[in-house]
Formats: C-alpha cells, sequence, structure tokens
C-alpha cells in the first residue's frame, strides 16, 4: 500500500507530461468515471496518452495538483487533485478542474479499480459531473466563443456575483 501511495504522490503531478508508472495497477484494472466504464491495462494506458496528447495542443501549460491523499479504509486510497490549465487561445484564460480518484487495492497493494468522483470546473457553487469523454468534447470542440469551461479574469465588481 506504501508503494502505491508514494507512485501515485509521484507520478500524479506529471500525468500530462510523461507516462505513469504502471506497475501499481493490475492488468484487469477498472476505471470508472460518471458516465464510462473501461477495462484493462491497455484501455487504462489509453485514457493517460488522450490526456498527455490534448493536454499539448489544447494547453499552453497543464498542471496537477494534489490537494491530499488519505487512506478512508484498510484497502482504499483517496486522493484529491486540482488541474489547472492555461488553454491556446487568444484571449487571456485559465482553466481549473477539481476532483477525487478512489483506488481500490487488492491484497497484493495492486489496484483493481480506480473511479473518479466529483469533477467540477472552476470550483463553481453547483458542481457539473463530467465523463472523461465529456472533458475532451468541450476542450476539442467550443460551442460558444467564450468557452464555459474556462474562468476568464473577472473584475472586482463582477466576482461577488459569484458568491
Amino acid at each position: 500500500m506504501g508503494y502505491a501511495i508514494r507512485t501515485l504522490r509521484e507520478d500524479f503531478p506529471d500525468l500530462f507530461y510523461r507516462e505513469l508508472g504502471f506497475d501499481i495497477y493490475r492488468e484487469d484494472i477498472v476505471f470508472k468515471d460518471p458516465l464510462n466504464t473501461f477495462v484493462g491495462i491497455e484501455n487504462y494506458k489509453s485514457i493517460f496518452w488522450a490526456l498527455r496528447f490534448h493536454g499539448r495542443i489544447f494547453f499552453k501549460a497543464l498542471w496537477v495538483d494534489i490537494m491530499s491523499i488519505w487512506q478512508p479504509v484498510e484497502n482504499i486510497i483517496m486522493v484529491r487533485w486540482t488541474v489547472h490549465g492555461i488553454p491556446r487561445v487568444p484571449w487571456e484564460s485559465h482553466g481549473r478542474f477539481d476532483g477525487t480518484s478512489e483506488y481500490k487495492l487488492d491484497k497484493n497493494g495492486k489496484i483493481f479499480e480506480h473511479r473518479v468522483h466529483n469533477i467540477a470546473l472552476n470550483s463553481p457553487p453547483k458542481f457539473h459531473v463530467l465523463a472523461v469523454e465529456e472533458i475532451f468534447q468541450s476542450v476539442g470542440c467550443p460551442s460558444t466563443p467564450k468557452p464555459t469551461y474556462f474562468e476568464i479574469s473577472h473584475s472586482p465588481s463582477s466576482s461577488s456575483e459569484r458568491t
């Protein structure tokens, strides 16, 4: 369990820039977000490859902050994270995704399930849960000139409107 926690702590912040260490995961790992389920280590690797690929295309800078890692019960690791991004757009912008990842471990300390919870954009008062697929779609196909998934700098008077 300690090895898995150390590996997550070291790998997670760089997930947009280098491949993770996959030796802490089982071959039959299950990844679940609110709308999708992927099974198998190759599919799991593909998820992170896609995040890196799309991150490099759509963002000037993209990074992850680990807010906390804890162990609520013996075979579960929880990670609270925030993803920050500066998109490749002609206006000043900064996006933010907050969420948690729950990792379930078997008796050998290998992760057999990764579940993503509480994905929220820009920490709005009401959370809007997104699936990994929706994040890709929102980044790749904005439907408005001012994408709703990026936080635009506001004047002090307009920031009070969000509270």
